[in-house]
């Protein structure tokens, strides 16, 4: 099991950064687990979406066009950035990457934190 995080950040909507200090000695609600997208990720998913996003990171590279706008993270057609974090660029389908801005806008509610005694 991972170590307990002293930090823990969230991107809400891909736009809004939780304070770490919020966060501090928190675990996921019940039912939830740490999605994992990447290694500042502390929002908490179902674990079949945090399955989705490592299977997504395996595969990330067969997703990119390896050239265009953006490059080496150019994503081949159909595929968007996920944006589960501000610098999150695995490429996903559309809707994955929908529902990663819907569990960051959820991030709040699915952390329960813990008493610092």
């Amino acid at each position: 099991m991972k170590q307990l995080f002293l930090s823990l950040s969230a991107l809400l909507l891909g736009t809004i950064v939780y304070a770490p200090q919020a966060f501090a000695q928190a675990k996921c609600a019940q039912g939830y687990v740490w999605r994992e997208a990447a290694r500042d990720d502390y929002v908490c998913v179902t674990p079949q979406t945090r399955q989705q996003a490592w299977s997504d990171n395996a595969q990330q590279d067969a997703r990119r066009a390896g050239r265009g706008q953006y490059g080496y993270e150019t994503c081949k057609q159909g595929y968007v950035w996920r944006e589960a974090t501000a610098n999150d660029k695995v490429c996903v389908p559309p809707a994955t990457r929908d529902q990663a801005h819907y569990d960051n806008s959820q991030a709040r509610q699915r952390v329960q934190a813990q008493r610092i005694d």
